[in-house]
């Protein structure tokens, strides 16, 4: 959900009308297209809507009334989407960031995700995004002063491995020694935290400084940059040891501007191979599951971190929300480094290499497989393109007529709408859409063993691979 939140105020911030208005700093007022948005989305609610589209909706539109600062509206649109699904773990965990983040209510977040930990207790399998419940239940213990307990939660949400949930978690259980009184302990919890954020958390590393002249009543500059240099060669480590057991290795390229990118690799013995993009603001870590199918599939797989994503920050190139336009626009050049380490390294032939990219990726590969004349299949997991964008525009206009498949899930506004841009805009007998039901966006998608197969069939069928 968190993932899903910052591409709503993303898109919304990212569809621009011909004229804005522009403050003295060099701002510009987003806030007209975002209402525009919301006059969209809302036109789908009510009425004989099924529930599971309009909680879809609502979705889109409590992240989208947040970002213009209509905190009522969103609340409500929070609260409606309980009515209709009171035990979805995802629904519940975007309500609760909301009261910590926007409402400053840790006690209603604190019985919000209460009620989702009993509910998961009793069901027949682990919830999705449940370390995430834990991770901000350990947040609202915390801000509520019950430290004890948030460390228990944070056990909880590290026990549950998910990427997201373990640097939200650590940075409770740092916190939380930090208030107990457990210093030493809390600066160990900062420096594994550190690690994991490749040092691109500026407030982490500050929190780290302070512990570490509380203690000593000053602070070595260079002692504190090996200290964090040495956690994220260590994290490195331990994330090349964990995935190496799981059957893979991970590889590092260089990007423009001298930016390191991580990805992770899986050989496999057909002559074909994907390689995955994340939406913007996640992380290739998500893939894994997927990769690893079509992995003993037969088909190597090669999952990369654009810069400022996963295990591509750095100090100098943060979390993809905080990075600088100059940096953003680079991404493509990233994308187009990981495909020839597959088409050079891996030597695989560009008429056998598949680009699968989810949501807002989807428009940033489209760009830079145009600009860059590269041949491959492309297969597009509930794609965002925006249609006020010269750019994604230009790119769908002079496209190749590749091989290209658009699955979308029938309740996704956007993606429905990018689908149809595409199909009906600029139509090729070398694109195929695939409509499902209910099934969320990006990859939630494939969580329905039909829907990854249609995705692995088509590509199989479209490598020439027996099914």
């Amino acid at each position: 959900m968190k993932r899903l939140a910052a591409f709503a105020c993303a898109l919304g911030l990212a569809l621009a009308a011909t004229a804005r208005s522009q403050d003295v700093t060099g701002r510009i007022d987003t806030s007209g297209d975002i209402e525009a948005q919301i006059r969209y989305l809302e036109q789908f609610v009510g009425g004989d809507l099924p529930a599971e589209k309009q909680a879809v909706m609502y979705r889109w539109l409590a992240d989208l009334y947040t970002s213009v600062g209509r905190l009522d509206d969103a609340q409500r649109a929070h609260e409606t989407i309980l009515g209709h699904f009171p035990y979805d773990v995802g629904a519940r965990n975007a309500y609760a960031l909301f009261l910590l983040d926007h409402r400053d209510d840790p006690a209603a977040a604190d019985s919000v995700l209460g009620d989702a930990v009993e509910a998961a207790r009793t069901a027949p399998n682990t919830p999705v995004f449940l370390g995430q419940t834990h991770a901000l239940h350990a947040r609202a213990l915390h801000e509520l002063g019950r430290d004890e307990e948030a460390l228990e939660a944070v056990d909880r949400a590290l026990a549950l491995m998910d990427a997201d949930a373990a640097e939200d978690a650590l940075r409770i259980r740092a916190r939380a020694l930090e208030s107990l009184g457990r210093q030493a302990e809390a600066e160990e919890a900062f420096v594994q935290l550190i690690g994991l954020e490749c040092g691109s958390n500026p407030d982490d590393v500050s929190a780290l400084i302070a512990l570490m002249t509380a203690q000593t009543g000053s602070v070595d500059a260079a002692r504190v940059d090996a200290r964090i240099e040495a956690a994220i060669v260590d994290a490195r480590a331990r994330r090349s040891e964990r995935i190496r057991r799981d059957g893979a290795e991970v590889v590092v390229i260089p990007g423009e501007g001298g930016a390191r990118l991580e990805g992770t690799l899986r050989r496999g013995k057909e002559s074909g191979a994907i390689l995955f993009v994340p939406d913007l603001g996640g992380r290739r870590a998500s893939f894994a599951p997927y990769a690893q199918l079509f992995a003993l599939d037969g088909l190597t797989t090669f999952a990369i971190d654009p810069r400022g994503h996963g295990d591509s920050r750095s100090d100098l190139l943060p979390s993809f929300a905080g990075m600088p336009q100059e940096q953003r626009e680079k991404i493509p050049a990233d994308i187009a480094a990981a495909y020839r380490h597959v088409r050079e390294t891996l030597d695989v032939p560009a008429e056998r290499i598949v680009v699968l990219a989810e949501g807002g990726a989807s428009a940033v590969v489209e760009q830079t497989l145009q600009q860059r004349g590269i041949a491959a299949v492309v297969v597009h997991l509930s794609p965002v393109f925006d249609p006020q964008d010269r750019d994604i525009l230009s790119a769908l206009e002079f496209r190749a007529p590749r091989p290209t498949l658009l699955v979308a899930s029938d309740e996704d506004a956007f993606a429905m709408r990018s689908v149809s841009l595409l199909t009906d805009s600029y139509p090729s007998p070398a694109t195929e859409a695939r409509i499902v039901s209910a099934a969320g966006h990006g990859l939630l998608v494939l969580r329905e063993p039909k829907n990854f197969a249609i995705v692995a069939n088509w590509i199989r069928a479209t490598l020439g691979l027996p099914r």
